[in-house]
């Protein structure tokens, strides 16, 4: 005869077991609505999409029979007022770096081997440009220059020993200097792309042009024909730059004509109009002037 005790053991089993089956079949029909749930949301948002009429997520959300029930112990705690006006003030920082960045061009990460990168992408007459990244290791109070990828034509290494060579404190001097090179970076992108863009434009009126030292030597001619006795006059222009200039050098302007017996007030009107040189663009400025 069976023992009392194993009977009752058999039957808990049998219990938990039918128990547990019928725990699964629940989820199963659970899952399935929800599946059925996920796939009417999915159809829906399809469609919207293709026809252009995407309303607010809200719209989209599960139903909420299909969401599991929230426990009541894992609900996350209402931050304090303290709390979300710290949120808010991390927002308005992190605007101000993204707007700064895009306004400014220069970016900053942790890289590699406590490495620190900045990171330049500037924008020249509406193109973008890099990126170029420059990288520095800070060891106590002091800045190494570890290595970078601007130009040639930015003396990255001369400004490093301009800022940093007889600095005590090396972090006073670290916006200054990224702020240099940015603006030597940007001015020799601007001054390449301003010649570019000044051959592409005139290609059959510019004659002689020249662009040396990194394009702080410029000068060209430009032939003008005058209508009414069909005279032609040749101007050449040459002019020179800062290395961290966009804009020619004030009184570095030349201008001479060919032939050279060409009135005073012809010469005196043309120099007045090549002013425009100093503050516009080269291809802007040849088209005001002439």
């Amino acid at each position: 005869m069976a023992d009392f005790g194993d009977i009752l053991m058999d039957f808990d089993a049998k219990s938990k077991k039918e128990s547990n089956l019928e725990k699964l079949k629940q989820d199963v029909k659970s899952l399935k609505r929800k599946r059925d749930a996920m796939l009417d949301r999915e159809i829906k948002i399809r469609n919207d999409l293709n026809s252009g009429t995407v309303q607010n997520a809200a719209t989209y959300r599960l139903p909420l029979a299909v969401l599991p029930p929230q426990n009541l112990s894992q609900r996350q705690v209402l931050p304090s007022e303290a709390e979300v006006q710290r949120l808010k003030n991390i927002a308005r920082i992190k605007q101000k770096l993204q707007a700064h960045a895009l306004c400014h061009g220069v970016t900053s990460l942790r890289g590699e081997n406590n490495e620190t990168k900045f990171i330049f992408d500037p924008y020249v007459g509406g193109k973008p440009f890099g990126p170029f990244v420059l990288r520095m290791r800070f060891v106590r109070t002091q800045a190494v220059l570890r290595g970078h990828t601007l130009p040639h034509a930015v003396p990255t290494r001369s400004l490093y020993r301009e800022y940093f060579e007889d600095a005590e404190d090396h972090s006073e001097q670290l916006a200054p200097f990224i702020r240099s090179v940015a603006k030597h970076l940007r001015a020799f992108l601007s001054r390449k792309q301003q010649c570019d863009q000044l051959r592409e434009s005139f290609a059959e009126d510019i004659q002689d042009f020249q662009a040396a030292n990194q394009c702080t030597a410029i000068s060209f001619s430009i032939c003008l024909k005058d209508e009414d006795n069909k005279e032609q006059i040749t101007i050449s222009i040459a002019m020179t730059y800062d290395i961290d200039g966009e804009r020619p050098k004030p009184e570095s302007l030349k201008v001479s004509f060919d032939p050279p017996n060409t009135t005073e007030d012809d010469i005196e009107s043309l120099k007045e109009q090549c002013l425009v040189f100093y503050n516009m663009r080269l291809r802007e400025a040849v088209i005001e002037a002439f």
